[in-house]
């Protein structure tokens, strides 16, 4: 299965040959460049930018979330096999796959990258967990889930992006069951900003352009779309250690003899988007904060 998997990611077929234990390997993708996928980016998800950001971050992670990171975020939940899970902004599926195996769970990933999501579900395929987890089209902005769908849904940088945030509030409000839980961590603002060109050079440089709002205008829309708010942490520098390690991990390994082949321009490309965010923390710009809410119980 692993063999399948990793022949399918680096653009291989299986041979009846390479099925057999024992068989030689494909030579890798990552030893000679792929010239269909142009420049390194941070535009769009070309497979060479899908492998960087795995490289950087581990299986099926298009952003940093380790998995104590993962933990912090799901554990009050108290997921299990008997709740509907849902993840906003899935990627390439590594969270949700990690979810559905330490919890034993059934996760549902919303993803609004049409090419994210198919390779979200071909890896999902591949190693064998098609069962417990799925994904489905969305766009945010515009954004209509079965209504009580879900008993839990979870975010982690997935709605920066989106412009129009009370309707998507309520939209997950509509998602979830009565006493359904949503927890999400997010960049956000956190009172007056002093360096208002920092941050409009930081917005102009991101890939999709981020519509960041206060923290507290965050609590007021979940609080307006039904939602009952008891926590908003920031956790702005445990954030920023979990990218700096995932970076300084690479230069190790790389320092170590590993081989990135090509990847290496596409990763530090990525790098250099990391950086833009985490100097705009250090300059007490931009936030990373954690908020949980819960839909009331209706009363009849």
């Amino acid at each position: 299965m692993k063999a399948r998997l990793r022949a399918w990611w680096e653009g291989y077929e299986l041979t009846a040959e390479r099925k057999d234990e024992g068989a030689p390997a494909p030579v890798s993708a990552n030893d000679t460049a792929r010239h269909d996928d142009g420049p390194p980016t941070v535009k769009g998800w070309s497979i060479s930018r899908q492998q960087s950001v795995v490289t950087l971050f581990g299986e099926g992670m298009i952003r940093c979330i380790p998995d104590d990171a993962k933990s912090r975020l799901t554990k009050p939940l108290g997921i299990n096999k008997k709740l509907s899970v849902a993840e906003l902004g899935a990627g390439l599926g590594g969270f949700a796959r990690w979810v559905a195996d330490e919890y034993d769970a059934y996760v549902t990933g919303y993803e609004p990258d049409e090419v994210l999501m198919a390779a979200a579900a071909e890896m999902t395929k591949m190693a064998g967990k098609a069962r417990r987890v799925n994904f489905l089209p969305c766009d945010f902005e515009k954004f209509t889930p079965k209504p009580r769908s879900a008993d839990i849904v979870y975010a982690s940088e997935a709605l920066f992006q989106v412009e129009h945030k009370q309707a998507v509030f309520r939209s997950i409000h509509d998602m979830l069951r009565p006493s359904g839980q949503f927890m999400m961590s997010d960049y956000m603002l956190e009172g007056a900003v002093a360096d208002t060109a920092a941050l409009k050079e930081w917005q102009a440089a991101e890939p999709v352009f981020p519509h960041l709002i206060d923290v507290q205008e965050t609590r007021k829309l979940l609080t307006l779309a039904g939602f009952d708010v008891s926590i908003a942490e920031n956790i702005t520098p445990v954030y920023k250690a979990n990218v700096l390690r995932a970076f300084a991990d690479y230069a190790k390994r790389t320092g170590n003899g590993e081989k990135s082949g090509h990847l290496h321009e596409w990763i530090l490309k990525e790098g250099e988007m990391w950086l833009r965010r985490t100097r705009l923390m250090d300059a007490g710009v931009l936030r990373v904060f954690r908020i949980y809410a819960r839909k009331p119980v209706e009363i009849t």
